[in-house]
């Protein structure tokens, strides 16, 4: 199965095979955890940095709604973190996307 990233803007549309990624790979450790879910937070931060600060749609609320499921996710990940005992490590880490080119 391939899949199209969306990545498409000004440059060649990347693909990926999904058969490349391991079938049964578990997060054993809360360390483990806790840093996979730190650095999904992480993306989604700066892909909300990065759509706040780029050219905006057309169509305003195009932006507005992909920055909302943004801010969505990002809520989400807190929640996450915060049962893995890492909402300190998260605030931090959303302190410094947003300071990050300012």
């Amino acid at each position: 199965m391939t899949l199209d990233s969306g990545w498409s803007a000004g440059r060649q549309s990347e693909k990926f095979l999904l058969a490349n990624f391991p079938a049964r790979c578990t997060l054993q450790t809360e360390e483990q955890k806790r840093s996979f879910e730190l650095l999904r937070l992480a993306l989604f931060a700066l892909k909300l940095r990065k759509l706040e600060l780029g050219p905006r749609p057309k169509e305003e609320w195009i932006f507005e709604f992909r920055c909302n499921l943004l801010r969505h996710v990002i809520f989400q990940q807190l929640v996450t973190l915060e049962h893995l005992d890492a909402h300190e490590q998260a605030m931090q880490l959303i302190k410094a996307c947003r300071s990050t080119g300012s």
